[in-house]
């Protein structure tokens, strides 16, 4: 029976994702260090890192990668590859006492056409607390030390880059299980990636804020210069203004859109990762979710305002380019309107010229149409000794009448399309 059962084409992806990222068993002390890589803004980079990889794994006798994650052990070093929507993380596990930043083998050299966005260390060890020793090293500024999952573990860092460029985390994990030891690990590894991913745009955001405050502006004096513009060229010049400004916009848009949507993404994906570590303070120190939130919310409320400013001066081009519209279209109906006056009047001249020229042109026919009938009764009358004066001044009526109904009957012909 159940072989008459068709799997929906997405099934056998959705049952992948549960175990596309499973947790590293972190089985004791360990120092781990982790990379995080964008990759170009081109079609393809994502696919051509991976298959780059996937030739990395042949060379090196290890197994070839079939999901997004892939981990194999090369010397002493445990090596874990993720690959995500937009970055790579390289992540590699040893001993407490490796001092090697980037060690080679491990396939780094394939992401050289990437960019380094990130560099995190986290040194795991068997304290059930942290040493007060370790409080030198860190900055007290912004000095995190927490208490993790309640209380049984604790983590301290300062987010600030050490001479090597990585943020450097302590975790004493001597109380946790290896299961939780290991999540823990993971989670702190993910609160790094995200926290900094997260805050990816706001750089741009930053960057492109005098440019858009700029059409703002632009935006603002020209709808203020609307009441002014009183001939249809002015109007017809500030919807070509608009248009400009609507095309600014929208390039605006298409650089930020998909870079904020990612940030709020990302931030929520923080903020789970942030309850997952079940904190209490110790009081030596502020918290990882305030210390974090303090520096990522104040970054994303700046993503999200810019944001709203892209729709509103979207929205406001969009009704400005309507009452444009509006005037134009209302100022060609004026136009129009005129114009058909026009024709009207020159209509109703034309219909009155014609009418005389018609009582002229019966006039004139009748007088030749006389002179003929003059000539062609002269000698008929002579023979009936009839006056010729008497009888045409009696035919003139006959005459008119004919004349004029023959120039009417061709009047109607033409209005009818006879010939």
């Amino acid at each position: 029976m159940t072989e008459a059962l068709i799997d929906h084409p997405y099934r056998r992806a959705i049952m992948d994702e549960v175990h596309a990222r499973p947790v590293e068993i972190v089985d004791g002390p360990a120092r781990i260090r982790r990379l995080i890589f964008i990759m170009p803004s081109e079609a393809g980079a994502m696919t051509r890192v991976f298959e780059n990889f996937t030739a990395f794994c042949a060379g090196a006798g290890v197994a070839a990668p079939v999901d997004r994650q892939h981990s194999f052990d090369i010397g002493a070093r445990h090596i874990t590859w993720e690959f995500h929507t937009e970055f790579v993380t390289v992540t590699w596990r040893s001993a407490l006492t490796d001092r090697t930043n980037v060690p080679d083998g491990i396939g780094i050299d394939i992401l050289a056409d990437s960019f380094l966005i990130g560099s995190m260390r986290i040194d795991v060890t068997g304290d059930n607390t942290l040493p007060e020793r370790l409080l030198a090293g860190f900055a007290q500024a912004s000095l995190c030390l927490t208490n993790i999952d309640n209380g049984t573990a604790q983590v301290m860092t300062d987010f600030v880059p050490d001479a090597d460029k990585f943020i450097r985390y302590e975790f004493a994990a001597g109380q946790l299980s290896t299961l939780r030891r290991s999540i823990l690990t993971r989670r702190l590894l993910e609160v790094e990636t995200y926290r900094i991913m997260a805050l990816l745009g706001l750089p741009l955001a930053r960057e492109l804020s005098p440019a858009l405050r700029t059409a703002e502006i632009e935006l603002g004096e020209l709808v203020e210069s609307l009441s002014e513009a009183e001939s249809l060229e002015a109007v017809k010049a500030a919807l070509a203004t608009l248009h400009a400004l609507s095309v600014r916009s929208g390039q605006f848009s298409e650089r930020l859109g998909y870079r904020f949507a990612a940030s709020h993404a990302y931030g929520d994906i923080l903020r789970a990762r942030l309850a997952g570590l079940r904190e209490t303070p110790t009081g030596l120190g502020s918290s990882l979710s305030h210390g974090v939130g303090n520096r990522v919310d104040p970054g994303l409320a700046t993503c999200a305002a810019m944001e709203k400013r892209l729709n509103v001066l979207a929205q406001k081009i969009e009704r400005a380019t309507a009452m444009l519209n509006v005037r134009i279209s209302l100022d060609m109906q004026v136009q129009n309107s005129a114009v058909l006056d026009t024709i009207a009047q020159t209509a109703v001249s034309q219909f009155r010229l014609q009418r005389t020229v018609e009582g002229l042109s019966t006039i004139a026919i009748s007088y030749y149409l006389l002179g003929i009938l003059s000539y062609f009764l002269a000698g008929p009358l002579e023979e009936l000794h009839l006056p010729k004066t008497l009888t045409l001044s009696a035919a003139v009526p006959f005459v008119l009448l004919a004349v004029w109904l023959m120039v009417r009957y061709i009047r109607n012909a033409h209005f009818t399309g006879k010939s």
